[in-house]
């Protein structure tokens, strides 16, 4: 079992629990105290929810030719292609910082993006907008020329804080990243 579907399913247990035991913690600890700690720990969620996504930028989306010449996953002449993916649905609306060489940019999930590069040997470091949300992480690519590589990003959740755990694809998953995806421009580019 990975570590989102226990996480998920701690989550659902959780919630069984807290509606079993609900009505009778209500009863015990008194309605007056529960209509004024119930509103006190929404606001505080709302509060949690809006500090985590204060890092978060709104990427410039590419144009849809550019995001077709990026859909046919061929580098230029000369050149190595390097994809960054991200999906699925933990941690969704939560931005993660992607820096390749020089080259910075910030997607969320169901966003990529695509740096041409010279072939050779790049480390790609990415870490949640808010870091103290998640353990950053890296990964090292070689790719030659003409090669294509996809990475996808996306967020373990542990206990108290998440992991960002970056995989490199085989062709038939890549190639389903970068359809289900929005290219995203990078905010400082690739050189």
């Amino acid at each position: 079992m990975s570590k989102n579907a226990m996480w998920l399913t701690i989550i659902f247990v959780a919630a069984i629990v807290g509606a079993l035991l609900g009505p009778s913690l209500g009863s015990l600890v008194g309605e007056g105290t529960m209509l004024i700690l119930a509103p006190l720990f929404l606001i505080g969620v709302v509060i949690f929810c809006i500090w985590a996504l204060s890092s978060n930028k709104s990427g410039k989306k590419a144009d849809p030719a550019a995001l077709a010449e990026a859909r046919r996953m061929v580098a230029p002449e000369g050149k190595a292609r390097i994809y960054i993916t991200r999906r699925g649905f933990v941690a969704a609306l939560q931005g993660m910082n992607v820096t390749l060489g020089g080259a910075q940019g910030q997607i969320k999930s169901g966003q990529m993006l695509v740096a041409d590069v010279a072939p050779g040997q790049y480390v790609i470091h990415v870490a949640t907008a808010k870091a103290k949300l998640a353990k950053p992480a890296e990964i090292m690519v070689d790719v030659g020329a003409g090669g294509v590589v996809v990475v996808d990003a996306m967020i373990e959740m542990g206990a108290l804080k998440g992991s960002v755990k970056l995989t490199r694809l085989d062709a038939a998953q890549a190639r389903e990243n970068v359809y289900a995806t929005k290219l995203i421009l990078w905010e400082v580019p690739p050189a």
